[in-house]
């Protein structure tokens, strides 16, 4: 079955708040300003990737963005 990234959201996700993203940057012992970056790449997107697709968990994006930060 092909998506059509055009179509709308059931139930529009608008994503995490700024608070929840910075205690999870917090927590994983990144800085508050990259938090900031993550939730502010993604709220462009509007929680989708980069190839459309909505982001089901932005916690394991936020955790592959930390990865790609360290290697």
């Amino acid at each position: 079955m092909k998506h059509d990234v055009s179509e709308p959201l059931r139930g529009i996700y608008s994503g995490p708040s700024l608070e929840e993203v910075n205690r999870f940057f917090i927590r994983s012992d990144f800085p508050l300003e990259e938090g900031e970056v993550f939730y502010y790449y993604y709220q462009a997107l509007g929680w989708r990737t980069e190839s459309g697709l909505a982001l089901r968990d932005w916690k394991a994006a936020a955790s592959d963005w930390l990865w790609n930060l360290e290697n």
